[in-house]
């Protein structure tokens, strides 16, 4: 061998670890929902873990049942099967395998990038074998909770979650819509918590300092989840609001706490640099500063009401692309995009429906995800349990499904064009700007949740 060809190969060996260096590489984890048991008394075995009173405050939420299906072993085999997706973008081998995935949707020119995603869970709690008392929601909840044996405060999902540090987090349900008439509709849409900004609003709307037209009226906010019956959309939003700042539900003018109903301070719930200091609980049992049980006395001061004020926390959930919700909704509504458009692609003859049903209006609340995640969330409703036609595809067609939601996940992360722009639903394929997430010292926003 020549000294020139010497020279050659060693060049080549020490270029290739550095092309693949420069691959661009994003974190993700996916959600499925739920897992657990609805053990009783909840007291003991749900979930929302309060150390001021040292018990649990509501039942864990084991998701959608119906004729022989449940949300939580759907949404973990669709999870899987993404990640399998997902996982060949690790590989060049792999990425020229996915490549054909995205050639279904565009022919859009779809460089290497590496998506490294996780599950926030891989199995249900009856995969395993539990005796009568034991906990079946261990390693399923969503907030920190107490080890039965040490009482050690263990983390739940939304601490693990954060520990990851992804850029996106898509985290998987299916509704249950009820008996309703309209059962054809299905139950498809984004889930949203808004920020300060809206919170804000309907505090001085419950004040009397503000017009309720600015809400009813003005506020692309307005549609709010009805969870209290007989309540309004306004009314229902002013209490979401005091749960937002106080951690009460409020009497149904919002005007003063309902002290029987309390659903915790839910930010001091997961393990994150945005919790209260130690000994936080005695200032609360004082009802002091953001402990103040009516508005008047309250304070948003703090770790977590500065982040809720801060700009990364705005962009991520106001305004944006989809006019409201940020890069929360734009994220979550591309994705059902993606999914809607996918599943009109190459029908068989043998297929039972011809198109999904549609898009639902966003579903919007208090939702825990959304907020306590530093990452950009994709909360998506995959359907309504109790519709055929969902649960068709949903099943039947997981892998077509999975499909659909990982190419949407890399078009959010690199942006594609889809071919054919006739489609009754057509993804816009903008890649999601990241970099406008990189803070004032130089941090990536993302990567901040976590203390040093």
């Amino acid at each position: 061998m020549t000294i020139f060809r010497i020279i050659f190969f060693w060049n080549l060996l020490t270029i290739f670890p550095l092309l693949s260096d420069a691959i661009p590489k994003y974190k993700i984890v996916i959600d499925p929902g739920h897992g657990g048991s609805k053990q009783t008394p909840y007291e003991i075995y749900g979930d929302k873990f309060d150390t001021v009173s040292g018990r649990y405050l509501e039942p864990f939420k084991n998701g959608a049942a119906y004729n022989g299906n449940t949300e939580m072993e759907i949404v973990l085999e669709i999870a899987k099967e993404m990640k399998k997706i997902l996982d060949l973008t690790q590989t060049r081998k792999g990425f020229k395998k996915f490549k054909n995935y995205i050639k279904i949707f565009s022919d859009s020119d779809t460089p290497w990038i590496k998506i490294d995603s996780s599950l926030s869970r891989e199995d249900n709690y009856n995969d395993k074998k539990y005796r009568e008392k034991e906990d079946k929601n261990d390693k399923y909840r969503l907030y920190d909770y107490p080890d039965f044996k040490t009482g050690k405060i263990l983390p739940g999902r939304l601490t693990k979650i954060n520990r990851e540090k992804p850029y996106l987090v898509v985290s998987l349900h299916i509704n249950d819509m009820g008996s309703r008439k309209d059962k054809d509709r299905g139950g498809m849409g984004v889930v949203l918590s808004p920020s300060y900004q809206t919170f804000q609003l309907l505090k001085n709307i419950s004040e009397g300092k503000i017009d309720p037209k600015e809400f009813t009226e003005k506020s692309p906010w307005r549609n709010w989840m009805i969870f209290q019956g007989g309540w309004n959309y306004l009314e229902n939003a002013v209490a979401d609001a005091w749960i937002y700042f106080h951690g009460y539900w409020p009497n149904k003018s919002g005007t003063k706490p309902n002290l029987k109903r309390f659903e915790g301070y839910r930010y001091n719930m997961v393990t994150w640099k945005y919790k209260d200091d130690e000994g936080w609980e005695d200032k609360a049992l004082r009802k002091e500063g953001p402990y103040a049980l009516t508005h008047n006395n309250y304070k948003a001061v703090g770790k977590y009401w500065d982040r809720e004020r801060g700009k990364p926390e705005l962009m991520k959930r106001e305004d944006g692309p989809e006019s409201f919700g940020g890069d929360n909704h734009y994220s979550g509504a591309e994705l059902l995009r993606f999914l809607q458009y996918g599943l009109r692609l190459q029908p068989n003859s043998s297929d039972l429906y011809s198109e999904p049903n549609p898009i639902m209006a966003p579903y919007i609340s208090t939702y825990s995800l959304p907020s306590l995640v530093n990452a950009i969330s994709a909360y998506l409703e995959l359907g309504d349990i109790r519709s055929q036609k969902d649960i068709y595809f949903l099943t039947k067609k997981k892998k077509k499904v999975a499909v659909c939601l990982a190419v949407g996940i890399y078009s959010l992360f690199q942006g594609i064009e889809v071919r054919d722009k006739n489609s009754p639903i057509v993804p816009k394929g903008k890649r999601i700007e990241f970099e406008k997430y990189i803070t004032k010292t130089g941090e990536n926003y993302f990567f901040e949740v976590v203390d040093k």
